[in-house]
């Protein structure tokens, strides 16, 4: 697994997301993988305060990412200082995929409920 891939990198993909806005570069899958460990919010909301600081970085923001989007999740985690958002980040991606984990067990689990009946004609016996 590459580095950047890795879900406990929260610095390398929080780094690399913000040099690839910061200097337009063309968004790529590896682009994309910074935000899809259950944790988006957090890189986002880094990303987002690390761009009050650089200029760059703050032009380019809007085209890659929603505003309000990561506005609102920045503001979700307002009184999470920057340093503890890679904690922060752990805990949540173990939750999100403890529910993700059980969630898919329950769709893999029959439902005899919603299962089809045996058709019956008007005496009540099978046809």
């Amino acid at each position: 697994m590459s580095r950047l891939n890795d879900p406990e990198n929260f610095h390398g993909r929080v780094n690399y997301a913000a040099k690839v806005i910061a200097y337009g570069h063309r968004p790529t899958r590896a682009f994309d993988n910074c935000f899809e460990n259950y944790d988006g919010d957090e890189v986002a909301t880094a990303i987002l305060r690390r761009s009050r600081k650089n200029a760059r970085l703050a032009a380019n923001l809007q085209r890659y990412l929603n505003l309000s989007s990561i506005e609102a999740a920045a503001e979700r985690l307002a009184e999470v200082p920057t340093c503890k958002l890679p904690e922060v980040a752990r805990q949540t991606r173990a939750r999100q995929k403890a529910e993700f984990n059980t969630w898919l067990e329950q769709q893999q689990k029959p439902n005899c409920s919603t299962s089809p009946e045996t058709p019956t004609n008007e005496s009540g016996t099978s046809s």
